[in-house]
């Protein structure tokens, strides 16, 4: 528990230290936001003996800010937190029973972009990145009983997606990324990992 509490006010610093970093250089700071769906799995121990497989479908908006700390004309470094929140109703596929689910993510990635949005100059149409980072997951379930969880899960994840943008003057500069990730749960009783797509509009 204790590690715990450690990993997730560091989750917390970091994202503030983003936003500090970001007021000393606002021009490679860039802003994306929208919609991350994600699949936890693992195995819930409820005591010696007593396990069973759990799986939750979790939907968050997403808000994404990253800090391109090496750049050049078509390629950057970046550091971000791609940071969600949601809530949502989630029913037990073995019975009518349901429940209120309420989830955030903080995770912190470090990446490499090329083309598409790789930094505020760059007017390529097309362009994707891979990264890697370590996240945190809090996740709740409640009024259901059958599905009542509490819980959270952390780890390394692993990330990649692409990019696309348009000449087109209704775009204004901005374009698409689509992404997907993978988190390996580590340090928790129940070890979930997750995987997750997003959908994001890149300002």
């Amino acid at each position: 528990m204790k590690y715990l509490k450690i990993i997730k006010l560091a989750c917390i610093v970091s994202t503030f230290n983003l936003a500090f970093m970001a007021r000393a250089s606002a021009q490679q700071l860039m802003h994306s936001f929208g919609l991350t769906l994600s699949v936890l799995q693992g195995t819930l121990n409820e005591g010696p003996g007593n396990s069973e497989s759990f799986g939750v479908e979790q939907n968050n908006f997403t808000y994404f800010p990253r800090f391109n700390f090496i750049e050049n004309e078509n390629s950057s470094f970046s550091i971000g937190a791609p940071i969600g929140i949601g809530i949502g109703i989630v029913t037990n596929t073995y019975g009518n029973d349901a429940g209120v689910i309420f989830s955030y993510d903080l995770p912190l990635v470090i990446d490499y972009n090329i083309g598409c949005k790789s930094t505020m100059a760059n007017e390529s149409n097309f362009g994707g990145y891979f990264g890697v980072g370590f996240g945190y997951n809090k996740i709740n379930i409640s009024e259901s009983s059958y599905s009542n969880f509490d819980g959270s899960s952390y780890g390394p994840l692993f990330r990649a997606g692409f990019r696309f943008g348009s000449s087109n003057e209704s775009w204004n500069g901005h374009g698409l990324t689509a992404g997907a990730y993978y988190k390996i749960g580590i340090g928790s009783q129940n070890n979930l990992h997750t995987i997750g797509f997003n959908i994001l509009y890149d300002l």
